[in-house]
């Protein structure tokens, strides 16, 4: 089973990298993150928070991916990003009138490190703090598959119509 080792080291370096303060190699970083989801994502048994974790690093890291990245990584983090499962495609019920990721990712992008913090179990917050706005269903709308999937699929289109594919 997968597991987040580093939480807080990958949580500083993504922010760093969206606060464009970033020392290290910003590739590399992304790269990284790619390789750790491909991981979650094969890991069996599977734990969605680990894939959510890496998944939204990336969602974290898109304008770097969009504007300064090599192609081919921007490609690999697309094809990661598109690779989410929607549950909608699946049918997945979901009790949520909305989710934060309807308003796009950039409307959400500060919130990041309370929302990694909470996959990986490091925090004093609670999903419930997160809700806000879009509260009044069972469950977190943050924490919904729903979310996630709309969060990756922002993120791509982004990357992508940044890059002109």
């Amino acid at each position: 089973m997968i597991t987040i080792s580093d939480a807080r080291e990958s949580m500083d370096d993504w922010e760093s990298i969206y606060q464009g303060y970033f020392l290290g190699e910003h590739d590399e970083t992304l790269l990284q993150c790619v390789e750790r989801l491909a991981g979650a994502r094969a890991a069996r048994p599977g734990d969605p928070d680990v894939t959510a974790f890496y998944t939204l690093g990336l969602v974290w890291t898109y304008a770097h991916a969009a504007r300064d990245a090599d192609p081919e990584v921007a490609r690999r983090v697309v094809a990661a990003l598109t690779a989410t499962p929607d549950p909608a495609a699946g049918q997945a019920a979901c009790p949520h009138p909305a989710h934060p990721s309807d308003d796009g990712p950039d409307a959400h992008l500060e919130t990041f490190e309370v929302l990694l913090s909470l996959l990986a179990g490091e925090t004093d917050y609670t999903w419930e703090d997160l809700d806000g706005d879009h509260a009044g269903a069972p469950g977190s709308a943050w924490h919904c598959p729903h979310n996630i999937a709309g969060f990756a699929r922002s993120a791509a289109g982004e990357i992508a119509r940044y890059r002109r594919w």
